[in-house]
């Protein structure tokens, strides 16, 4: 991501523009070449600052994977990331459809890593002790519902999606865990 995200800086606007729509998960994207942007848009940042979004993401992933697996971990990265895109698309396409939802957000740029972190700061609940668990859910479902509140656009619902499919996979880690830890019969 930080070696695209310099790629990109260096372009020229409109090439970096046509860059981000091409990765874009956006409508007509996801209809004509779904495999290739589900994966190049986790890559892909439309402006230099998104790659601040590394810093919690590298954490976030290296705290799960050494408490709960590195397969886990990337589970919650790709289902957040696909997962969360796929349920926002269909709503979308269903709201334009209907006439509820413009139509240009069909062309409208969707890149970036943050429903990868949103998945896997869900799946963090289960990394972390039981007593602090609760702080992770609570603390990201009022992160996100402020989120939602003050910007509530496609984007914010989908990551409050990823988020709690983190959390699905987190509660299935930790049960799976506990079956391990538990003596045999």
């Amino acid at each position: 991501m930080l070696a695209v995200a310099v790629v990109l800086a260096l372009l020229p606007e409109d090439a970096h523009r046509q860059a981000v729509l091409a990765a874009s998960t956006n409508i007509d994207n996801l209809r004509h070449d779904p495999a290739a942007v589900l994966l190049l848009s986790a890559f892909v940042v439309q402006t230099s600052g998104e790659v601040l979004l590394l810093v919690p993401l590298v954490v976030v992933m290296t705290v799960c994977s050494r408490r709960i697996g590195r397969s886990s971990t990337v589970v919650a990265a790709l289902f957040g990331h696909v997962g969360a895109t796929l349920v926002v698309a269909t709503f979308l396409a269903a709201g334009v459809r209907q006439g509820d939802v413009s139509r240009s957000v069909t062309t409208a740029p969707d890149v970036g890593v943050s429903y990868a972190l949103a998945g896997t700061a869900g799946l963090l609940a289960g990394a972390l002790p039981p007593r602090w668990r609760w702080v992770c859910v609570v603390g990201g479902l009022v992160a996100l519902a402020v989120l939602i509140g003050l910007d509530p656009d496609f984007t914010n619902a989908g990551h409050l999606v990823a988020f709690t499919t983190g959390l699905g996979l987190a509660l299935v880690a930790v049960q799976a865990r506990t079956r391990r830890a538990a003596p045999s019969p």
